[in-house]
This record gives C-alpha cells, sequence and structure tokens, in this order.
C-alpha cells in the first residue's frame, strides 16, 4: 500500500520543476545514470515512499544490478551518490543559486532533503569567526564578522561588494562562462605557429603510439585502438601537457622507433606499450620514452580483471590509472622534467617550469623555496597572463605565507586578499580545472569561512572527481572538523592515486585515529609526516607519545615544537581555532600537549 506523501516536501509540481531545470542545465555535469538516480530518489520521494530508498532498492532500481546484490560488499550506490552530491553542488555554485527549491542528499542517506532558497547551513560546530587566534605559524591575523560572509572588494574592472550563496566564488565561476565566448567573438585567437609556441610553455608535448594487440582475442575486442583513445583522452585533462590527437597515434604504425616519431613530430615523450588477455585478466605494459634521446624512461604493468561485459568500462579505468601515473604532479613526467631544473636559475624557467617548481615548494610546504617560486611564479603569469594554473599556483603561496609564516621580506599588500584575487583569476581563466578550485578552497578556510571553503573543494571535485589534490585537502580539513565518515575515504583515495604527494596529509589520519584513542596508530601516522619544522607534526608526535606513556620522547617533541615557537603554549587553543578545528579535537589536543610537558595557561582552554 503506498504511504501518504510527506507534508513536509514542497508541491510536487515545484520540486518536479526544479529537477528540471537541473537536469536541463549545463552546469548539471552528471552521467544519464546519476540522472536516473536524481529522477528515482525524488519520485520515491514525491511518491510517500522514502522509507524504501535504500541502497539495494536503489542498485536494483538505477544501476541495474541483479536481485542478489549486496550493497555492502558492492560499493556502486555509495559511490554513485558521492558524484551526484558533488554534480548538484557545482550546479548551485555554477547556475542554481537563485532556484526556489534546493536538492541535496544528506551524508549517509539516499533521501532527498528540498530547501527554500533562504534556508541557511552554518556548521553548527563551527568555531565563532570573532574567534582570537593567529593565522597558521602566527604571520598573519584573520578575523570575520561573526555568522557573516567576509566582504570582499573586487579589482575596479568588477563590480563592487557581492553577496551571492557563494560570494565571489560564485561571480567568479559565472565570469568564467562569458568571458571565453566574448574573446572569441572579438576573434582575439593567436595564429596557428604563434599557439603552438605559447603551448610549449606551458608542459612537453607526448605522443601516444597504437598500442600494439599481443593475442587473438585483444584483436578481437580492438583493445589497441580503444585503449589508446582512452589514454589520449584522459591525458587531456593534464592541460599543461600538449597531447597529439588520436588520428596522429592511430597512423603512427608506420614507425619503427618511437625516436623517429619524436622527431618529427617535436613530441618530448612517447608512450607506447603492448595489451594482451587471459582468460581471466587484461594486461597492459606501457612504457615512456624520451623523445629527444631515445632513452628509456619507464615502464610498467597494468592490469585489470577481464569481464567482457564491463570491457568499455576496464579500458577507462586502465587508461585513466596509466594516466594518473604519468601525468599527476610527482609522478614519472614530473620527477624527469623537475630533475632537469636543480642546475639552471629559475629567472629562465618557463612558465610550465615554473609550475614545476611549485609543485617542489608544494610537496614540503613552508620550505625555504618559497620566495623563489614566488617570484617565478609571478613573472610567469605576466609573460603568460592565460596560465590559470600558475595564477592558482601563485594564490597558493600567498596563502601559505598567511598559514605558515614563512615571507622573509615585507609585502606592501595583505597576503590573503591578494591569494584571493589570484584564484578568482585562475577559475576565471579555466572554470574546469582543479588548482582553481584548489586555491579558492585554502584561501576560504584561511578566511575562517568553512561553508564556502567546502564548497569550493567540492565544486571542484565535480570537475575533476579524482583529483588527488582536492581528495587530501578537502579529506584532511573534513578531519580537522571532525567528520571522519566523510573525510577518511577521501585521504584514502587521495594516497592510492597519488602515494608521493605530501605527507602533511597524514595528519588527517593522524587525527581520527587520535579522537578514537587508537594512540599507537595515530603515532604510526604522526612519524610518516616528513616536516619536522613544522609545528603540526611535533604536536602529533607529542601528544601520540604522552598518550602512551612515552615521556622522554613525548619530551623530546615538546622541545623541537618550542624550538620552533618558544611562546607557542600561551596561545595554541587561539592558534587551533584560527585553523577551523574542531573544539573537542582541540580540546583532545590539549590535555595531551599538557601531559606532553607544554606549559598551557589554564584560561587558554
Amino acid at each position: 500500500m503506498m504511504s501518504a506523501p510527506d507534508p513536509a516536501v514542497p508541491p510536487t509540481e515545484i520540486v518536479r520543476g526544479a529537477v528540471e531545470r537541473i537536469l536541463a542545465s549545463s552546469n548539471f555535469r552528471a552521467s544519464e545514470r546519476h540522472r536516473r538516480f536524481l529522477r528515482y530518489i525524488v519520485d520515491e520521494t514525491l511518491a510517500g515512499r522514502a522509507d524504501r530508498i535504500k541502497g539495494y532498492s536503489v542498485g536494483v532500481a538505477v544501476f541495474d544490478r541483479e536481485e542478489s546484490f549486496d550493497s555492502q560488499l558492492d560499493p556502486i550506490v555509495r559511490i554513485g551518490a558521492s558524484q551526484l552530491r558533488r554534480s548538484l553542488d557545482y550546479y548551485y555554485v555554477a547556475g542554481g543559486k537563485d532556484d526556489e527549491i534546493r536538492i541535496t542528499i544528506p551524508r549517509g542517506s539516499y533521501v532527498p532533503v528540498f530547501t527554500t532558497k533562504d534556508t541557511t547551513s552554518q556548521p553548527a560546530d563551527t568555531p565563532p569567526a570573532s574567534s582570537p587566534g593567529q593565522a597558521l605559524d602566527g604571520a598573519v591575523q584573520i578575523t570575520a564578522p561573526a555568522g557573516s560572509t567576509p566582504e570582499v572588494h573586487y579589482p575596479s574592472r568588477r563590480p563592487g561588494p557581492i553577496h551571492l550563496w557563494l560570494g565571489v566564488f560564485g561571480a567568479a565561476l559565472l565570469a568564467a562562462i562569458l568571458v571565453p565566448g566574448f574573446l572569441w567573438r572579438m576573434g582575439a585567437l593567436p595564429s596557428l605557429t604563434a599557439q603552438t609556441e605559447t603551448a610549449r610553455q606551458h608542459g612537453p608535448a607526448v605522443v601516444v603510439t597504437l598500442l600494439q594487440e599481443g593475442d587473438a582475442e585483444a584483436m578481437r575486442l580492438h583493445l589497441g585502438p580503444g585503449l589508446t583513445r582512452e589514454i589520449i583522452a584522459a591525458l587531456t585533462h593534464y592541460r599543461e601537457l600538449q597531447v597529439f590527437g588520436t588520428d596522429t597515434s592511430l597512423t603512427a604504425t608506420g614507425e619503427n622507433h618511437a625516436e623517429a616519431l619524436a622527431q618529427r613530430l617535436s613530441a618530448e615523450y612517447v608512450l607506447s606499450g603492448t595489451v594482451s588477455t587471459t582468460p581471466d585478466r587484461i594486461r597492459l605494459l606501457v612504457s615512456l620514452i624520451d623523445g629527444r634521446t631515445g632513452r628509456h624512461l619507464w615502464s610498467h604493468p597494468f592490469e585489470s580483471p577481464f569481464v567482457p561485459a564491463r570491457i568499455v568500462d576496464t579500458r577507462a579505468e586502465i587508461a585513466q590509472r596509466v594516466v594518473d601515473t604519468l601525468a599527476r604532479p610527482y609522478g614519472v613526467i614530473y620527477e624527469d622534467k623537475i630533475a632537469g631544473l636543480t642546475t639552471r636559475a629559475p629567472e629562465r624557467f618557463s612558465s610550465y617550469e615554473c609550475l614545476l617548481l611549485f609543485y617542489a615548494y608544494w610537496r614540503r610546504t613552508g620550505s625555504s623555496i618559497g620566495p623563489s617560486t614566488r617570484d617565478c611564479l609571478e613573472r610567469a603569469i605576466v609573460e603568460d597572463p592565460d596560465y590559470a594554473d600558475a595564477w592558482a599556483a601563485l594564490a597558493l603561496v600567498y596563502a601559505d605565507i598567511v598559514r605558515f609564516g614563512v615571507q622573509t621580506d615585507p609585502l606592501p599588500f595583505d597576503p590573503l586578499e591578494r591569494a584571493l584575487e589570484l584564484a578568482q583569476r585562475a577559475v576565471t581563466l579555466s572554470p574546469d580545472t582543479p588548482l582553481g578550485y584548489q586555491a579558492l578552497h585554502l584561501v576560504f578556510w584561511l578566511r575562517r569561512d568553512v561553508e564556502q571553503s567546502f564548497a569550493a573543494a567540492r565544486a571542484g571535485l565535480a570537475q575533476a572527481p579524482n583529483n588527488p589534490e582536492l581528495l587530501a585537502d578537502l579529506g584532511g580539513r573534513l578531519c580537522l572538523r571532525g567528520q571522519f565518515a566523510e573525510g577518511l575515504p577521501l585521504l584514502t583515495e587521495s594516497f592510492s592515486r597519488n602515494p608521493g604527494q605530501s605527507t602533511f596529509y597524514r595528519l588527517g589520519f593522524f587525527v581520527a585515529y587520535y579522537m578514537d584513542r587508537q594512540y599507537q596508530a595515530a603515532l604510526n601516522e604522526a612519524l610518516k609526516i616528513d616536516l619536522p619544522d613544522n609545528r603540526f607534526t611535533q604536536i602529533a608526535r607529542a601528544t601520540a607519545y604522552a598518550e602512551l606513556g612515552r615521556n622522554d620522547e613525548a619530551t623530546a617533541a615538546i622541545k623541537l615544537l618550542l624550538k620552533i615557537d618558544p611562546g607557542y603554549g600561551e596561545y595554541v587553543v587561539a592558534d587551533l581555532q584560527a585553523r577551523n578545528v574542531a573544539p573537542e579535537i582541540i580540546r583532545a589536543l590539549v590535555e595531551g600537549l599538557r601531559k606532553a610537558g607544554l606549559a598551557i595557561p589554564k584560561a587558554g582552554t
């Protein structure tokens, strides 16, 4: 028997209209399956059957799983719900901010919630925005009016302060939508030669040869051309690379040597390989060759279960793993390129090489190469003003001045305001690449605007769901807020996709274990953080040692902490509040620091 409609649900026609606007919008970037997901949960709720929306019912009705489907063993519904949430987040940032009805899917549930436009959603445990405190490492104090969005003054070419659901973030995205078309109508396009030369400044050229098929089954399934296309498509998401198109790759079979192909195309790297099958596996062995010297740089096998019904998905999964290993920050191409910069002065770096220098700095945030990285990027945005990643990277460097107090020379401006302007510009230039959103995420975090910070990260993940840095940033900061159920899976995924990223991200794992009183596991994570001059490294180690009764080691960690900041005990609580750490986590860390021997005034708690 059908249940009575929920009286808390707005009128059916209003909700259905909201759904249709979402589905018709180009800002709702979701697959057909996820669109079905949205329709299904809304239809069931409007029909009064919200209590029946479970992982099993969604798996069968939306994802076409068999009746034997077990949602505990197969995570497809959880993954789909996460992706759908991100698509909705992006829609409401980019185009749906004025919708009368807002549709959300709370974590831990698949039942949609319908709220009116004026509904507010301030996190209950957000520290008061006016709480006293210093920015990270005490360089800049960050305050904002309690309960309000910080006011932002745009440059003269923009309107004055704008207060939208996401303030400047939404405005930047709208500008991003309008600007490209305007430039196109102006005909402001350089010649092909000029485009090519500019592109070379952004990074190396890569050509993928037609992958060879090692057996009859691979040939029957056309795995070689299929995987070649998938790898090229995935590589194009890394915009700093110049990737030759599919037509070039599929006609490159006449070359006897990768070096000859590279010379003909002026390509810096050539990717080649062979795909083969067994009764239950698909195996791709790929190699990367230096196109200038013919030197073999890297080779690796990638395997996946062979399920004929999933061959298209399998190809995409293998291709993404190959490309992430090659092209991500700290991947194979990065390591090869950064090694060549050690003998040259940053003043002679190209824009792309300045970005490589930034990633070297970012791996060890707060390191001594911060000023040279800043100067290199400042030059890059002048010489290459459309290079969005350079603007975003420079925003992150200025944010770090606030975060870690690493600036050695005085600045004639507020570095956090400068970081905000740079991050906005990055998103305007390239609204579908993640580094700009990562910069906005950090800047809003430092401005004590937790809600907008998380919204920026989720909007970035809607564009690049597998981006390791955004996954790690959002996951780590969710953990600092005590939201471990959402944060830990993101952190875990980030390290699985990019094991070489900064060990500072392991702080989120430490906090989760520490709050669960798993002190040995917490210590193990603290010891993996390879940043001994960072205060949080010593805080993590000191507190874990103290809780384990290892007093001598706890004392040693406190001595290192006080060497970094002799007066830290006087304002530890204010410092943690300024970093948006949840109150219960602050209390636990202060207790651990006292056990370790740090003198903290009672009034500070």
